[in-house]
C-alpha cells in the first residue's frame, strides 16, 4: 500500500464548530464562472491561404538530483530550489481558445537513479477535501493527477490521484476506457484487481483551513517520489527506463469543482456545484485526459540540477515540413472535392491481431462483399457543402472554425471555407455527424472489417504500404508535422489499390461501437465501449499505427474524420 505523510498546517476557527450545528447560509464561497471560452472569443479568420500553425505538446527536462530529497511537502532542498517550473497550466481542451484558469497550478521535476521526484503547487483559495480512504474515487474532491505511460504507447499507463488530504488512488490501465480498458485498482468496477505503485511516498502541505468558507485560503503543495523499478514493470519497450536521453509520455490533470453553496456545511458531497474544470499541464485538444497519444513528454538529463542542460536533448520534438500534395498527370491535385472511390474486391480475407489487444482482437477471418472506399479522408470543402445544404447545420462544431486545424466558419449566410483549407481532412466529427455526410452523400461509414480489408489487402500487409516501419515519407504521425495535412500527400504510404492516408493523419471513425472481436475468448470479455476509430492521426506514435489497430473516440477532436463507404451495384 502507498506510504503516504500529511504535512499539513490548517486553520481552524473555534467558531466552526458553531456555525457548522446551526448551518448558518453564507455566500458562495467558490463562485462558479463560465471561464471555459474566454468571451467573445472567436478564431482568426485568415484572408488569404497561410500555413497552418504547427500545435506541440509541452516538454519538460527532467534534470539530476543535486541534493537527498527527503520527501516532506516542504520542497527545501537545493534540488527544488532550482528546479524549473512548468508552464502555468491551462484549460485541457486548447489554451489559445480557452480561458486562463482563475487558479494557478504549476509542477516540478527531478531524477536520481532510485526515483523519479515531482511537485505540485496548487493555488487554493477555499481548501475543500473529504476522501480519506486510499484507492477510492478521489475526483470527487478537488484533486491533482499525474498520467505517466513510461514507454509512450498508450498502454499499461498509470494514473496517480492525489486529494489536499493526501490521500492516494493509483491505478493501472492495461488500455484506455474506451477501447475496453478494465482498469486495476477501481473501487467501482467488480472484476477490477487490486495494484499499488509499490514504495511511492507523498506528502501534502496545506495552507488554510479545511472545508470551512469564512476565509481564503492559499495554497497546498505536494511531493512523491516513484521508484523507478515500479515504473519499469509498465514498460515493454525493452530499452532501460531511467537513462538520459529518455522520453516519457505524462501529463498533470487538475480536477476543480465550483462547490456553490448557499448553506453550511456541506451536507451532501455528491453535489459538488456544477460540472469540473480540468486544467492540465499540456492541453490534449479534447475534453478527455486518456488519450494517452496526445500527453506531454518527460525528457531525462543527465545535467545536474543546478546546471543548464544541454539544448540539444529536446531536438525529439522538431518540426518536419508538411508536404506538397503531389502533382498528378493531368496537373496539381488541387480539387477541393476528391470523390474518387477505390473498388476493393471481396472475399475472405484475415483480419487481426491487434499487436496490442490480441485477447480482445485477436486473429480471426471474415468475408465480404465487393464494396468501394473513398480514395480520400472527407475534407473541409466536402463538409462545408454538407453544411449549408438544408437542415444540416446541426453537424457543425465550433472547433471547425480553427483556422489551423480545420478551417470552417459559420457566417450570417451559412458555412465558409477558411482561404486555403480546402483538401485538408475534416475534423471535430463524431459518429452521428460523419453517418449523417455519408448518408447525404448517397454512401455509407465503412465496417471496421472492411476499412482493414482495404488498408491490409489479401497479402496481410502491417501499414497500407507494406511492411516497413512508418517514416515522415509515408504519413503523418506524433506531431512530427504538427497538425493534419491536406489529403493525398504522402504517395508513398497509398495502398496498392490506390486508396491514400488510411493510417497517420486523422483517425478515421467506422461502423460500429468497440467490443471483442466475435471470435476472441477473453476471459472477461471487454465490455462494449467508444465508436470504433482506425488508422491512427498526426498525434500517434508509430507503435499503434500497425492497420490491424483499433482504436475508439474520445470525443470531438482534431485528430478525428472519417471517410465514406458503398456498397458495389452489381
Amino acid at each position: 500500500m502507498t506510504l503516504s505523510q500529511h504535512v499539513q498546517y490548517a486553520r481552524l476557527p473555534f467558531l466552526w464548530v458553531v456555525l457548522a450545528l446551526f448551518c448558518l447560509p453564507v455566500a458562495r464561497f467558490s463562485q462558479a464562472a463560465n471561464f471555459d471560452r474566454t468571451p467573445g472569443f472567436d478564431y482568426p479568420l485568415p484572408t488569404e491561404p497561410t500555413a497552418p500553425k504547427p500545435f506541440r505538446p509541452e516538454h519538460y527536462v527532467v534534470q539530476r538530483t543535486i541534493d537527498p530529497i527527503v520527501v516532506d511537502g516542504r520542497l527545501d532542498e537545493s534540488s527544488w530550489e532550482h528546479a524549473e517550473w512548468t508552464v502555468d497550466f491551462a484549460h485541457i481542451h486548447h489554451a489559445a481558445a480557452y480561458a486562463r484558469p482563475p487558479y494557478r497550478t504549476r509542477a516540478r521535476m527531478l531524477w536520481d537513479d532510485e526515483h523519479l521526484y515531482a511537485a505540485v503547487e496548487l493555488e487554493e483559495p477555499h481548501l475543500v477535501a473529504h476522501v480519506t480512504i486510499d484507492d477510492e474515487e478521489i475526483y470527487d474532491d478537488n484533486d491533482i493527477e499525474l498520467f505517466i505511460d513510461v514507454d509512450g504507447d498508450a498502454q499499461n499507463y498509470i494514473e496517480l490521484e492525489f486529494n489536499a488530504l493526501g490521500t492516494v488512488w493509483d491505478m493501472l490501465l492495461p488500455k484506455e476506457y474506451n477501447r475496453g480498458g478494465l482498469p486495476f485498482s477501481h473501487p467501482r468496477i467488480e472484476e477490477s484487481q487490486p495494484w499499488d505503485l509499490a514504495g511511492m511516498r507523498v506528502a501534502v502541505r496545506a495552507e488554510g483551513s479545511f472545508n470551512y468558507p469564512f476565509d481564503t485560503d492559499e495554497r497546498w503543495v505536494i511531493e512523491f517520489s516513484m521508484p523507478w523499478d515500479a515504473l519499469e514493470e509498465t514498460d515493454h519497450s525493452g530499452q532501460p527506463l531511467a537513462v538520459a536521453g529518455r522520453v516519457i509520455r505524462a501529463n498533470f490533470s487538475r480536477v476543480q469543482h465550483p462547490w456553490s453553496r448557499t448553506t453550511w456545511p456541506i451536507m451532501d458531497w455528491e453535489d459538488r456545484g456544477g460540472p469540473a474544470w480540468d486544467w492540465t499541464w499540456s492541453p490534449v485538444l479534447v475534453y478527455n485526459m486518456h488519450v494517452a497519444e496526445t500527453w506531454g513528454r518527460l525528457v531525462l538529463s543527465d545535467e545536474p540540477v543546478d546546471e543548464r542542460p544541454d539544448e540539444s536533448i529536446t531536438d525529439v520534438f522538431d518540426f518536419v515540413p508538411a508536404p506538397e500534395p503531389p502533382a498528378s498527370s493531368d496537373g496539381p491535385s488541387t480539387d477541393p472535392s476528391p470523390t474518387e472511390m477505390i473498388h476493393i474486391e471481396g472475399g475472405t480475407f484475415t483480419i487481426g491481431p491487434d499487436p496490442t489487444d490480441d485477447d480482445a482482437s485477436p486473429e480471426g477471418q471474415v468475408t465480404v462483399e465487393d464494396f468501394l472506399i473513398d480514395r480520400a479522408e472527407v475534407t473541409v470543402a466536402q463538409y462545408a457543402e454538407f453544411l449549408n445544404a438544408a437542415g444540416n447545420e446541426g453537424s457543425y462544431h465550433t472547433d471547425m472554425a480553427d483556422p489551423d486545424l480545420c478551417g470552417i466558419v459559420r457566417t450570417a449566410s451559412g458555412f465558409d471555407v477558411v482561404p486555403g483549407r480546402d483538401r485538408y481532412p475534416i475534423v471535430y466529427v463524431n459518429q452521428p455527424m460523419a453517418a449523417a455526410y455519408a448518408a447525404w452523400a448517397g454512401k455509407r461509414l465503412p465496417t471496421e472489417f472492411e476499412w482493414e480489408i482495404a488498408a491490409r489487402g489479401q497479402e496481410g500487409r502491417l501499414y497500407p504500404w507494406g511492411d516497413a516501419a512508418p517514416t515522415d515519407q509515408h504519413t503523418n504521425f506524433d506531431f512530427r508535422v504538427g497538425h493534419p495535412t491536406q489529403v493525398g500527400s504522402y504517395p508513398l504510404g497509398r495502398t496498392p489499390g490506390g486508396v491514400d492516408d488510411l493510417v497517420g493523419n486523422v483517425w478515421e471513425l467506422v461502423e460500429g461501437s468497440w467490443a471483442n472481436y466475435p471470435w476472441s475468448e477473453a476471459d472477461p470479455q471487454s465490455p462494449t465501449r467508444g465508436p470504433l476509430t482506425r488508422g491512427g492521426s498526426w498525434v500517434t506514435p508509430a507503435s499503434n499505427l500497425a492497420s490491424s489497430y483499433r482504436g475508439a473516440w474520445k470525443g470531438n477532436s482534431a485528430m478525428v474524420g472519417f471517410r465514406c463507404a458503398m456498397d458495389l451495384r452489381k
